[in-house]
């Protein structure tokens, strides 16, 4: 374990010393305002010193991604050797040893006493589920006062934020023409977000767009949809077969976008969903987004990603941010899958209300009171 005491003006400038120096899983063992300098006493500057710990061996361990698949797909199988084995289990154990030892110390502290923590009940309170809370906040002190407890919120916050930093966004360029599905179920906005999309990509970006909608089930999608591209200057296919999604895809290679509407389907459909697959396949390189919306509860929304899994999806689109009192949810499905970000949207103003997925907004939206 390595320990240093930092001292600063201010305890922002000694917690981003901490960061700097220790890394964000650093563990925060004493505060306190000290008075150095003067004469006498007298004209003493108030500064800030900060002790802090880093477990370099448990870091070793905790930061070694868990592995997550898509549901029913088992883990790969391990191969050690025996000596490898048997270093893994001493691994582990000084892992255990350490980590016992970081509690006692932390424990010790003034102040603290056996309470649950503050942290974990903070995102728990936010739909964060409580195995994710968890992870979230290992390592961290489970009791604090007031002030430090701002402090291990920032840190906290650093930790979601790296999260959520997997961001992948449509980015068109001239050397090929990029092709972007939305898949998702019924009501999540899918529609509005590709018009949204089509927009800023038109009008903002100066790119030569095109529209492709397989929802022939909604006449008010195609009539809305029909309805964006004329006022965009954007034109639109309708398709009702594979084929003929293929025929139009190859009418548009000329474009830098082309965006492709699907039906909403219900994750208990299986038939729509085969359909769905069968749709999708017949353009490897497309870019699949699941379209999901934050107001979704957590359980509802896994549901809907194991279905959906099976049409391959790479990235997610989380919509109706505006309208959802927490969005736990969107850092239990990105802890569940391997996923990126892209997009979220924040209202039904059409090109306003999207905005590529920002880590630190949504941490500081997850670890709000």
């Amino acid at each position: 374990m390595k320990v240093k005491v930092f001292c600063a003006n201010t305890m922002q400038d000694a917690i981003n010393q901490v960061k700097t120096d220790l890394g964000r899983d650093a563990v925060i063992l004493q505060t306190r305002r000290l008075k150095k300098g003067g004469l006498f006493g007298f004209f003493a500057k108030e500064q800030f010193e900060v002790m802090a710990a880093i477990d370099n061996i448990a870091k070793v361990a905790v930061q070694q991604p868990n592995p997550s698949y898509y549901p029913n797909t088992p883990p790969p199988a391990k191969s050690f050797s025996p000596h490898e084995d048997h270093g893994i289990l001493a691994l582990r154990q000084d892992v255990s040893n350490l980590q016992k030892l970081m509690e006692h110390v932390v424990t010790a502290l003034p102040g603290t006493a056996p309470t649950a923590s503050p942290l974990v009940d903070l995102l728990i309170s936010n739909d964060v589920e409580p195995d994710v809370a968890r992870v979230l906040t290992q390592g961290l002190p489970e009791i604090m006062d007031e002030s430090r407890l701002v402090i291990m919120k920032e840190l906290l916050r650093d930790r979601i934020s790296g999260r959520l930093k997997r961001v992948e966004i449509i980015s068109p360029h001239n050397a090929s023409c990029q092709i972007a599905a939305f898949i998702g179920p019924t009501g999540v906005g899918k529609t509005t977000t590709i018009a949204k999309l089509a927009a800023n990509f038109s009008l903002k970006e100066g790119r030569r767009v095109a529209l492709i909608t397989a929802d022939t089930y909604r006449i008010a999608a195609l009539e809305q949809l029909k309805t964006y591209g004329d006022i965009i200057g954007v034109p639109l296919d309708i398709v009702y077969t594979p084929q003929e999604l293929r025929e139009a895809i190859a009418r548009h290679r000329d474009k830098d976008l082309i965006l492709v509407d699907t039906a909403g389907r219900s994750p208990k459909n299986q038939q729509q969903l085969q359909e769905l697959q069968t749709l999708l396949a017949v353009e490897p390189s497309m870019q699949v987004h699941l379209v999901m919306s934050t107001t979704t509860k957590y359980r509802e929304a896994l549901e809907v990603v194991n279905r959906f899994s099976e049409c391959s999806p790479t990235k997610f689109l989380f919509t109706k941010v505006d309208e959802a009192a927490n969005i736990g949810t969107i850092i239990n499905l990105l802890y569940r899958f391997p996923m990126s970000l892209s997009y979220i949207t924040t209202g039904q103003n059409v090109p306003d209300d999207i905005e590529i997925a920002d880590p630190q907004k949504l941490a500081n939206l997850l670890s709000r009171n």
